[in-house]
């Protein structure tokens, strides 16, 4: 489902970004200099009455070497996904329908990494079902 979700972020975005180049699914390999993208899996929560259905948590991180640009990133996904209902994600590996994409709250930063680069989070709630 994170590649899923992945893909539909890189779609949003254009064509500027590349999955496992600048952005990527589930983590990033160590040494990744270059400012860049990664959507992780944070959980979810299934749903008793409808089980097809889930409240996918997503933390979408954003680095760059340059906090005002790692901000950008950050409120560029932010302003692609929150809000956003209706949706049928890019298959990657299954069919998933999104009725409702919700930010957890505005992106904040999470300060620097060992590597020096900024890093901003913002946490979003995906309710989908299978398509």
């Amino acid at each position: 489902m994170i590649k899923e979700i992945t893909t539909y972020i890189k779609n949003l975005l254009g064509t500027s970004y590349v999955i496992g180049t600048n952005i990527f699914a589930g983590f990033a390999p160590s040494g990744i200099s270059v400012d860049h993208i990664i959507a992780i899996d944070s959980g979810g929560v299934p749903n008793f009455y409808l089980p097809d259905h889930i409240g996918k948590t997503v933390q979408v991180l954003c680095k760059a070497e340059d906090y005002h640009e790692a901000m950008r990133l950050a409120m560029l996904v932010f302003n692609a996904l929150n809000g956003k209902a209706g949706i049928t994600l890019p298959v990657v590996n299954s069919a998933y329908y999104v009725n409702t994409i919700s930010a957890i709250s505005v992106p904040q930063s999470l300060g620097q990494d060992e590597n020096g680069l900024f890093n901003i989070s913002t946490n979003y709630v995906f309710k989908l079902q299978a398509a």
